[in-house]
């Protein structure tokens, strides 16, 4: 199948409702899937290495008796997610999934949807949302096996498919729903010619096109309609939790609000004393919600503090350089390695070019290199020798470099090379940089 006719991963509902910082976390890792119908995406007792987001398929869970016969427990299409046990914390099931109607899927490998969940965001909320909207499913199932008719069962059916997928067409055989049902065949064909004589649907050897959608869901038990139903209220919850996620209304406003009301208020005494009382009132609820606003952005200092000394460290003390230079060729940042290797203080960051320490004969290649990193934007590598300093002799390194996205810095990885020093440009006088006397002047 062609690109372009890919479903887009927010044709799923749960990837749909995502925030759009968390859904730029995921859409990296969101693998495309043509699912055949048939294929089993999960067996039974089987570890699930990925969770899929069906978009134009349709998925069963299906439970199979020692005997041989089976029921569909679940379906789960555009709405929903397969993979519900690794979003509870296990890693296996004891029934298996299969495609019941070809199609299109994104999946995304366990460990990353796990570290996902671990977050705590709006994704750890649909998923459980939607598996309380799969038990609702699941209790209705069974209440429909046991006291509703196989004409009722199928008509829920039909719908609960229709549902997931555009269209009025389902590519299915009558032994497939039987087994979905946990019905004999026989039952199936004769539900089926009745509403085909009905004239709500037409069947031709595995397709089923529902021709009156209004006279099937005046046939079916009220089963479908609880699902329906807690699917939509699930979700609406959801969409209302994630919209209260805004920023807290500004405290200037709060002002404007107390006189729009007083000014609204009908004079005297006992009206006018009660509504003092009620702003009062808000007035110090507001104030408890900006004091505890105050304090979370307090929290969110101290972690980015302690997270920005970690990343420092781990900059600073990496055995190899990391140098970033602009567009001029000067030393904007670098970190210790790097200052040793090159044999400056860090204090002389922006005064210093890269090229000063460059060998003479390699200046047009690194000049070049440069060049090309900074004009195409793309990651390149080199190698070069650096001239010879007051501690150490000439030395080749190899450079990994990288523009940033304006194309105004080029960001530098240097590592000596295997063949690192070469004893024959030991001689040569360093090229630039100050007497460099050990690594304790580098840090200053």
């Amino acid at each position: 199948m062609s690109s372009e006719l890919h479903d887009t991963p927010r044709q799923n509902r749960i990837l749909a409702a995502l925030p759009a910082d968390e859904y730029s976390r995921l859409e990296d890792d969101l693998e495309w899937v043509a699912l055949a119908a048939g294929q089993i995406v999960h067996q039974s007792g089987g570890n699930q290495p990925y969770v899929y987001f069906p978009t134009s398929s349709i998925l069963s869970r299906i439970a199979t008796g020692a005997d041989g016969a089976s029921a569909e427990l679940a379906m789960t299409g555009c709405d929903g997610l397969v993979g519900i046990p690794l979003v509870l914390g296990g890693e296996t099931s004891n029934y298996k999934v299969i495609v019941q109607r070809s199609g299109q899927a994104y999946r995304l490998r366990s460990e990353v949807v796990c570290w996902e969940l671990d977050q705590g965001g709006s994704l750890r909320r649909l998923c459980l949302c939607y598996i309380q909207a799969v038990m609702t499913q699941m209790a209705q199932s069974v209440l429909c096996y046991r006291h509703h008719s196989v004409d009722q069962q199928l008509c829920r059916w039909l719908l609960q498919s229709l549902d997931q997928i555009p269209g009025t067409v389902l590519d299915v055989t009558q032994e497939m729903i039987s087994s979905f049902l946990g019905v004999r065949r026989e039952g199936v064909t004769e539900a089926a010619g009745k509403l085909q004589a009905a004239g709500l649907i037409l069947y031709r050897r595995g397709h089923i096109t529902v021709t009156d959608r209004p006279g099937l869901e005046a046939r079916v038990c009220e089963c479908y309609a609880v699902v329906r139903a807690e699917y939509a209220r699930l979700f609406g919850l959801v969409t209302t939790s994630l919209a209260r996620q805004r920023p807290r209304p500004n405290p200037a406003t709060l002002r404007q609000r107390a006189e729009a009301r007083l000014r609204q208020s009908p004079p005297g005494l006992v009206s006018g004393q009660w509504d003092t009382a009620h702003l009062l009132h808000e007035l110090q609820v507001h104030q408890i919600e900006l004091e505890m606003h105050n304090e979370e952005l307090r929290h969110a200092y101290d972690e980015a503090d302690s997270l920005r000394e970690k990343y420092a460290d781990l900059y600073d003390f990496a055995p190899v350089g990391y140098v970033t230079l602009d567009a001029e060729g000067s030393i904007l940042q670098i970190n210790l390695a790097g200052a040793i290797m090159l044999g400056i203080k860090r204090s002389q960051m922006g005064k210093l070019r890269f090229a000063a320490f460059v060998n003479p004969d390699c200046l047009p290649r690194f000049n070049a290199f440069v060049g090309e990193v900074l004009g195409g934007r793309n990651r390149s590598k080199c190698e070069i020798i650096l001239a010879q300093t007051a501690h150490r002799p000439a030395l080749r390194a190899r450079i990994e470099a990288v523009a940033d996205e304006a194309g105004g810095e080029c960001r530098m990885v240097v590592m000596e090379a295997i063949d690192k020093r070469l004893p024959q440009l030991a001689a040569q006088p360093p090229q630039a940089g100050p007497d460099v006397r050990g690594a304790q002047d580098v840090l200053q």
